[in-house]
């Protein structure tokens, strides 16, 4: 009688004190993830089409700060276009006069040129 029997199992639980609470965790998330891959299909789903908007947002991005852009230069070069072809052409809105000065050189004979006032 002086000495008690160890189970045979007894130095493999002293060496690994925590498997049997691994081993059920793992099992718990294997049978959550059998139990969920049509969800979590449509999630992966979801997500990649969600990645594809987000790509399709960025790009109407561009397109309308490079719309915009062209905007501002029409703008500003449509000023400049009609004050160009209005001197040219001799052309006045309405409500404006035109007014020509002739200038005089003295080495070369004369010269017309042309401007326009506005009246307000």
């Amino acid at each position: 009688m002086g000495q008690m029997r160890q189970p045979a199992g007894a130095p493999f639980r002293r060496r690994f004190p925590g498997l049997r609470s691994a081993t059920v965790v793992m099992c718990g998330v294997l049978v959550w993830l059998i139990l969920n891959v049509g969800s979590l299909r449509q999630f992966i789903a979801a997500y990649r089409q969600r990645n594809v908007q987000r790509d399709n947002v960025e790009l109407v991005k561009e397109q309308i700060q490079e719309l915009e852009t062209q905007k501002r230069s029409l703008e500003l070069g449509m000023f400049e276009n009609e004050k160009s072809v209005r001197e040219a052409y001799r052309l006045v809105r309405p409500g404006e006069k035109l007014i020509l000065i002739k200038e005089e050189e003295k080495t070369s004979g004369s010269t017309e040129g042309s401007r326009v006032l506005k009246n307000r």
